[in-house]
């Protein structure tokens, strides 16, 4: 079995958007790595991230290494090393994509083979 991709609803809770933007504007450039990096050590990759407003919603792709179950992609996405940074300011809905209606074809090249 090969990993799986998910499109990631993001949507703030009420009053949260602008401390979550505050808390995201005072990542720099290593610290955004870091954090990538330990995702992927965890088996989790984020291709892409992709805001419509500051409000919201935003919208994600991420890829999860196979023998990682949805329930424990939702508990990382939710958790403090998930998008929250530990403020419990976003809701995550997990859209898990259906690559057989692809023909098996995955929206980013696989990060976990």
């Amino acid at each position: 079995m090969a990993s799986q991709f998910y499109l990631v609803h993001h949507h703030f809770k009420p009053g949260m958007a602008a401390p979550w933007w505050g808390e995201m504007g005072k990542l720099d450039e290593a610290a955004n790595e870091k954090m990538a990096e330990n995702w992927l050590g965890k088996g989790f990759y984020n291709h892409s991230f992709m805001p419509v407003t500051q409000e919201g919603p935003m919208y994600c792709v991420w890829e999860v290494k196979d023998g990682i179950s949805e329930s424990d992609f939702q508990e990382f996405i939710d958790g403090p090393e998930g998008v929250n940074m530990g403020m419990k300011s976003i809701n995550n809905n997990l859209l898990k994509i259906d690559l057989e209606l692809t023909g098996g074809q995955t929206p980013y090249e696989r990060k976990f083979a």
